[in-house]
């Protein structure tokens, strides 16, 4: 692990210098993921990993780790994506459009490993501009609630 030792730094710190590799250690082979960026859930570590390489390799981001709160059983990562989409991502051809995204890692932890993953978007920038170029999106996705919010209809 990284200097930090924490999970959410380790998780961090391979995604953003591309070795996801290192994932094997602090992420449960059975994950569950969800995304704005991707239709439905996404099961299992190496589907994970074939996803981050994709978005790594097709648009090149910058990511700054900008929070980070490792609660043990809860935590999560919030970083800052300065993108540009230089080679295809999933079929869709590069356009070179570029932009700024925010994004949170929602992450439940059990026995020292990630068995949940959410992405959570702050700015649309990149969600939008995936969907406007044809990749499905998630729509009124239902994350589990910590307290249900009241029910107004």
């Amino acid at each position: 692990m990284s200097q930090n030792n924490s999970i959410t730094r380790e998780l961090y710190d391979a995604f953003q210098k591309n070795e996801l590799h290192r994932w094997d250690a602090i992420i449960s082979k059975d994950v569950k993921t969800t995304s704005p960026a991707s239709y439905g859930v996404i099961e299992g570590i190496e589907l994970l990993k074939a996803w981050g390489a994709e978005f790594l390799n097709s648009l090149e981001p910058q990511v700054d780790l900008v929070d980070e709160f490792d609660g043990g059983e809860r935590a999560f990562i919030s970083v800052c994506l300065y993108w540009k989409h230089t080679k295809p991502f999933f079929g869709i051809p590069p356009t070179g459009r570029e932009g700024t995204s925010i994004e949170t890692f929602i992450l439940t932890v059990k026995d020292g490993k990630i068995t949940e993953f959410k992405v959570a978007d702050q700015t649309l920038d990149l969600a939008i501009y995936l969907w406007q170029k044809g990749m499905p999106a998630e729509h009124n996705a239902r994350p589990e609630p910590i307290v249900a919010g009241i029910v107004r209809r």
